[in-house]
């Protein structure tokens, strides 16, 4: 083992200290574990492992450098992962591991961070609760918001598209016209249903309690419906109400809501809509059509 010479890193440069390769070698392959620790430490933290007392702990006791703690605190805070207690009696605990006065005020200032974290965890645990509910009420149902239709084969959905009334104000004034059609789709609805007085499964958070079911007309091979306007170019565009058709809508859990007609449906190519919040005069609307 060779003796060599190395400079002591002092601010002046000037001390000598004699090290061996050996030593050198050592403390070099320490440095190096010591960073993949810490390296291994932050990759293994997750949206479900916040940042915690116990986690700072095994890091002090591990030897990490203060300043990778405090990076770790810092970063866990800016993205909210963290789970910190900083009372008195954990801060204690914290500073008999070795805890610094920087870490110890870092702890301190983190904590409320980590209230972004639990109000999550929270609403997670809350959502998990009432799907369990949904899911023993109507088994099947699927997860996606929409309307479904539970047939012979099981589960269809309903194909939607906006409609906003407003938009062909302009239009029927230009052409002077009182009452006229809009084409909304092909001839016939994907989903057909036999039955005349048939139940849908809504699945929509904050769904409005106003639902309409609206006949629509058939004309070279489209669907329409039909609009009444006013004289002015100011009037509200509105459905003749010989076509709008009443729906009882009863809440079965969590976010689920059924449907149905109050009357009979005559065989024909119906859209079940409701009120976009926020949209003046915009609906969102299923549709469907009943089979002969």
């Amino acid at each position: 083992m060779s003796v060599q010479l190395r400079r002591n890193p002092q601010r002046d440069g000037s001390s000598i200290k004699i090290t061996t390769d050996g030593e050198e070698d050592v403390r070099t392959l320490r440095f190096f574990l010591l960073i993949a620790a810490a390296t291994v430490s932050l990759g293994a933290q997750t949206a479900d492992q916040p940042l915690t007392n116990v986690e700072i702990e095994s890091m002090l006791t591990a030897g990490f450098p203060e300043s990778t703690i405090l990076l770790r605190i810092q970063k866990a805070a800016h993205f909210g992962l963290l789970d910190l207690d900083a009372s008195t009696s954990a801060l204690t605990r914290l500073k008999n591991e070795g805890a610094s006065e920087q870490i110890l005020n870092a702890v301190v200032w983190a904590e409320p961070f980590g209230a972004l974290w639990k109000e999550a965890q929270a609403a997670a645990q809350q959502i998990a609760q009432e799907k369990k509910v949904e899911d023993q009420a109507v088994p099947g149902l699927p997860d996606r918001a929409g309307v479904y239709f539970r047939g012979s084969s099981g589960w269809v959905g309903l194909s939607s598209f906006m409609f906003w009334a407003p938009f062909y104000s302009g239009w029927a004034w230009m052409h002077r016209r009182h009452e006229y059609s809009v084409p909304v789709g092909n001839a016939h609805s994907e989903l057909q249903i036999a039955e005349g007085r048939p139940s849908f499964y809504v699945r929509m958070r904050n769904a409005s309690e106003v639902w309409q079911i609206v006949r629509a007309t058939l004309r070279n091979d489209q669907r329409e419906l039909r609009l009444v306007s006013g004289p002015g170019f100011d009037q509200t565009e509105n459905i003749p109400a010989s076509q709008v058709l009443d729906v009882r809508m009863t809440h079965v859990a969590g976010s689920i809501f059924t449907l149905r007609p109050n009357a009979q449906l005559e065989p024909g190519e119906y859209a079940l809509c409701t009120g976009v919040p926020g949209g003046p005069g915009l609906d969102l609307c299923y549709s469907f059509g009943i089979r002969p």
